[in-house]
């Protein structure tokens, strides 16, 4: 049933599903199935491609809470007010993470960019974005991919971001290329489950 939502093209939908783990919350707030670049939400046209999958694939590993909006009609995570900032907040995570997706034509397609909002919170966001790059080094695909967590040098800042800027819990907004969402085919690349895997050990490590 779940994998039926994720795939749906034009439906729109609160994916909620609760696991053992609160304390650190893993979102995507933008999901469309690979090849759906729209969403109808005249804030947020732009679909993030298959970071449904990659959250919920995510959150299983980790066995924690997960929130994803599919192909939603608003912006989910600009207002404290919509379903889905009321359902992370009614978690009271520790840690929200929120996978995004960038086009390449704003970042170049090997640059993931790690922001936790403000630059007072600039040194969470750099470590969690060096502990990622570090763990690319022995592969052969993902090591020629670059982090940046540094707020003075990323484009995407999630600065006026309700749920990233929210001091209630400590966020990390995670955007990805296309290259690491879409195959030639618009599926997830096969290496995904090893970027997967080491997202997972970065947040076991940085998020206690």
């Amino acid at each position: 049933m779940t994998d039926q939502i994720l795939i749906n093209k034009t439906a729109s939908i609160l994916l909620i599903e609760e696991r053992d783990n609160n304390e650190v919350i893993i979102c995507a707030p933008h999901h469309t199935l690979g090849g759906v670049k729209d969403m109808p939400c005249p804030e947020h046209t732009d679909g993030d491609e298959n970071t449904g999958f990659i959250a919920r694939q995510l959150a299983e590993q980790i066995k924690s809470s997960s929130v994803i909006a599919c192909n939603y009609r608003i912006d989910p995570n600009k207002n404290l007010t919509t379903d889905y900032s009321t359902q992370i907040a009614k978690w009271k995570p520790k840690y929200l993470i929120e996978i995004h997706g960038h086009g390449a034509r704003k970042r170049d397609n090997f640059c993931i960019e790690v922001s936790s909002g403000k630059i007072e919170r600039n040194e969470i966001s750099k470590l969690f974005a060096t502990t990622l790059k570090n763990k690319f080094r022995d592969n052969d695909i993902l090591k020629d991919y670059k982090v940046c967590g540094d707020f003075n040098h990323i484009y995407f800042k999630a600065a006026k971001t309700a749920t990233i800027i929210d001091d209630r819990w400590t966020p990390i907004h995670i955007e990805l290329p296309p290259s690491i969402r879409l195959d030639k085919d618009s599926n997830l690349p096969t290496f995904a489950a090893e970027f997967i895997k080491y997202l997972n050990e970065t947040i076991s490590e940085i998020c206690k």
